[in-house]
This record gives C-alpha cells, structure tokens and sequence, in this order.
C-alpha cells in the first residue's frame, strides 16, 4: 500500500509509513514533498500559459480564430495548442519535462532525509543491512 501512495502521492506516503517515526518528522516530511509539488505544479503552469498566450495570439494569423470562437473548452484548447509555433511546444515541453525531472529528484532527496532522520532519531539505523539496531559496540575501531 504504501509503494502505491509514493507513487500516487508523496505527501499522503509520509503519514502511513511507518519508518519515518515520530509524528512531527511525518509532518515536516509531508511539508517538503508538499511544497516541492507546489514548486513544480507552478513552473509547469507558468510555461504552459505562456505558451498558451503565444498561441492565442498566433490564432488570427493561423487563421484559426473561427475554431476557436466554436465549440467547448476542448476545441478552443485545441485551437490554441494548434496555433503554437514548433519551436515554442518544443521548449514548452523541454522546460516542463526538466521541471518534472528535478521535482522527482528532489522527492528522492526529501524521503532519504527524513527516512535518515526518522532511524537516526529512533536508533534502528543499521550497519549492515539487516535488521538489528546498531549497539556501542558495532563503532568500536
């Protein structure tokens, strides 16, 4: 269940999964994957409007402005998607696939701090991969 909120919702992970310990590192941990999908839903927003503008603004001149003046909300998106220039949908697209590339990347981060945090906090950190605790005796040199 919990591989599916990941990937479903990062914010929703951080309040079942029990290895992220106590409350308040559930809470901080939700914040940060919170914050950074409001990031990253802003960027992408702002480029595909900006885009958007472009392409209405292109509508007279690709002489599509009667389909867009017909029609629901599909067909004058459409319309608008229609009348953007190549060049613009290419960068558009490269600016919110890199947009989405550092917003993934950044969730790996936030959930290997607090993940690190959370066994820190707790002492079940381990040193081999197993699942004991570490003891005083596991850093003796």
């Amino acid at each position: 269940m919990s591989k599916v909120l990941f990937l479903v919702s990062p914010t929703l992970n951080s309040f079942v999964d029990k290895k992220k310990g106590t409350t308040g590192n559930k809470i901080d941990c939700a914040l940060k994957h919170f914050s950074n999908a409001v990031v990253s839903d802003v960027q992408i927003a702002a480029v595909a409007g900006a885009a958007g503008l472009i392409g209405k603004a292109n509508l007279n001149k690709a002489g599509l402005a009667q389909q867009f003046a017909q029609g629901g909300f599909v067909n004058k998106a459409k319309a608008i998607y229609k009348a953007v220039p190549k060049p613009v949908k290419a960068v558009a697209l490269g600016i919110i696939g890199l947009s989405l590339l550092v917003r993934n990347y950044n969730k790996g981060k936030i959930e290997q701090k607090y993940l690190d945090r959370a066994q820190f906090v707790d002492n079940t950190f381990t040193l081999d991969g197993e699942n004991k605790k570490a003891t005083s005796k596991d850093f003796k040199a």
